[in-house]
């Protein structure tokens, strides 16, 4: 028997070339050998001399000879109790029903050093094709594109009722501002405190960093699907009371940033579970796994629609009231924006209903969690989760964790920053003249744009040539041109409205083809299973720091500035990926979690497969028994 090891592979097969499924013993490490036997392929393995050769795991020997068993008696009589000698190593092309890599080492068990084989016994060899498989392509094209609609809006709905009610704040302010001139307007004198009134545009964002870094912790212990629950339960008390809030400026002021809170907290958790499900219901799937980045980016693509159809419902609201002119009335504002966040809150009801019926549990997490608890038992631990695994996420992939914040905080900088305050960026490229209706449709077509920048990226992020890395650096790269020139042409452009437009709108399709998409998928592929959507909170509450930090600057600073820091946040993005950031295109999620578990086994034996596996920014080796 051999072991090969191969960068990209997760299959066990025997020497026959077919599929073998979990082991059916563990070795055991007693008084320096190796036992109880355990079976692998129909073979038992007794125990493991002392003075045994060793060769390191994923090292490539010298000569084919250093593959070979050892020839002398003391070799046959190791092996004796099962066969008169040590088996050659299998010829792998022979072996093994696939192609094997040019990767591919063949190292025999009699090379391995105790501690060696002792970390490979606890390698988890089944299956994870855990998804009923799709059924077979129906011959109409139109039930085919219902198939593929449906295998991500649905689960996307949620990233839809957060841009909805989130990304309206932008939109109805000037609405606000006709309800409540004295609040959210420049009449005097102001009979709202003007901080808390400012505070409108980030108070939101403040309750998805707390909803992402909560939510997202728990959503790894009770498991996604009481997650989504949770988070949409939070999001329908806060959608409600957004649409019934009323009283005077004062009393309407406090209802509002109370509710913006509430619904921004169910907002923050819907991120890291939405992202997580959306990862692991493509890994659980063998059609699906190579389309995990595709899968990823059209759930977070219900963002963009979300944004586009409150934009649509706003303008065709105004409409219907006839408040297309210069003048709209506070009765037609007030209509306007209380329907528009009924509509989002009914949707959201309606996903309430769905998820609490009829949504099931991710069957990669559960099956990880199975692993861990077998794993923690092993250790007399009775218990799912071990609080050690988040110390050695942190030990072993902080560059990664940092590398994400960062280059979130820089993309929300950049694209929340200017998603709060396009009215007035808006009212730049349209002009001060302009009607309120006619802002709102350079509004829905800015939105328009981004939106087919989720489906480029979708299209994109799975291609090798591609991928994940390239798409945020180019990304990042066009972004810190685009501001750039907007920024120091800004007095030209003034008096070129459609380059401006132009230029601006660009920008937003860069950002979906680019940094928005791509971190929001790499958090969700970085880190393990058993904490991937709490460190994926935590990578998004930095972004939303990112967030928060946009908001309280722009305000302060001219539209000119804004689009200067806007480049800067575009640069320094640029070279953190660069420097920092691992690239995860066709990388098995699996095998990060066969690896973390592997982490959690103390000591880590210097050179030991452990320590390969573990460090950080390598992508970790796959063992294929043959």
């Amino acid at each position: 028997m051999s072991i090969a090891t191969a960068a990209g592979a997760s299959t066990a097969t025997t020497a026959g070339g077919s599929e073998a499924g979990r082991t059916d013993g563990e070795l055991e490490h007693a008084h320096g050998s190796i036992g109880p036997a355990a079976s692998f392929g129909g073979s038992v393995l007794g125990p493991l001399p002392e003075s045994a050769s060793v060769l390191e795991l994923g090292a490539l020997p010298d000569s084919p000879s250093a593959l070979a068993p050892p020839e002398d008696e003391e070799s046959r009589t190791t092996y004796g109790s099962w066969q008169e000698e040590a088996p050659r190593p299998v010829d792998l092309a022979r072996a093994v029903s696939f192609v094997a890599p040019s990767s591919v080492h063949s190292v025999h068990l009699s090379h391995l050093k105790p501690h060696e084989l002792r970390t490979i016994s606890r390698l988890r060899f089944s299956t994870h094709d855990l998804e009923e498989p799709p059924p077979p392509p129906h011959r109409s094209p139109l039930v085919r594109a219902l198939r593929w609609w449906r295998s991500w809006a649905l689960p996307g709905m949620g990233m839809f009722v957060e841009a909805w009610m989130i990304f309206a704040i932008g939109n109805i302010l000037p609405l606000l501002a006709i309800n409540y001139p004295h609040c959210f307007g420049d009449a005097q004198p102001p009979s709202c405190n003007q901080s808390a009134a400012d505070a409108v545009t980030y108070i939101e964002v403040c309750g998805i960093i707390l909803g992402m870094l909560v939510l997202g912790f728990f959503a790894d212990i009770i498991g996604r699907k009481w997650g989504s629950r949770l988070t949409v339960t939070i999001m329908l008390v806060g959608g409600a009371l957004l649409t019934g809030s009323a009283g005077n400026d004062g009393q309407f002021l406090a209802m509002l940033l109370t509710s913006l809170f509430l619904f921004g907290t169910g907002v923050g958790g819907e991120y890291p579970v939405a992202s997580s499900s959306a990862a692991e219901r493509a890994e659980g799937s063998r059609t699906m796994r190579r389309r995990r980045g595709e899968m990823v980016v059209l759930t977070f693509s219900q963002q963009g629609w979300g944004n586009f159809a409150n934009t649509l419902t706003i303008l065709l609201l105004l409409a219907v009231q006839g408040a297309t002119g210069a003048v709209v009335t506070p009765v037609q504002a007030e209509v306007t924006w209380r329907v528009q966040f009924g509509i989002g809150t009914v949707i959201c009801a309606a996903l309430a209903a769905y998820r609490w019926t009829y949504l099931q549990e991710s069957k990669v997490w559960k099956a990880e969690r199975h692993d861990v608890a077998e794993q923690l038992a092993q250790k007399g631990i009775r218990r799912h989760h071990s609080p050690h695994e988040y110390k050695l996420v942190f030990r072993f992939y902080w560059p990664r964790l940092m590398a994400v914040c960062l280059t979130w905080w820089c993309s929300n900088f950049m694209f929340y920053g200017h998603k709060l305050y396009q009215s007035a960026f808006i009212a730049a490229i349209a002009g001060p003249d302009a009607t309120l209706f006619t802002r709102y449709q350079y509004n829905l077509l800015n939105s328009g744009v981004a939106l087919v920048g989720y489906y480029f990226a979708a299209a994109l992020v799975d291609r090798r040539w591609y991928g994940r890395v390239r798409m945020q650096a180019f990304g990042f790269l066009m972004l810190f041109i685009l501001f750039l020139l907007i920024a120091a042409l800004y007095p030209t452009l003034l008096s070129n409205t459609g380059a401006f437009q132009f230029l601006y709108l660009f920008s937003s399709f860069w950002n979906q083809l680019g940094p928005n998409c791509t971190t929001f998928l790499m958090a969700s592929e970085v880190y393990p299973t058993a904490v991937r959507s709490f460190f994926h909170g935590i990578s998004a509450a930095a972004g939303k720091a990112g967030a928060v930090a946009a908001a309280s600057l722009f305000p302060q600073v001219s539209a000119r500035a804004a689009f200067y820091a806007s480049a800067g946040a575009g640069a320094l993005g640029l070279l953190v990926t660069l420097a920092f950031l691992p690239d995860t295109t066709g990388l098995d999620l699996h095998e990060i979690d066969r690896s973390a578990r592997d982490c959690q086994d103390e000591p880590l034996h210097a050179g030991g497969a452990a320590q390969q596996l573990s460090r950080p920014g390598r992508l970790p080796s796959v063992f294929v028994l043959v």
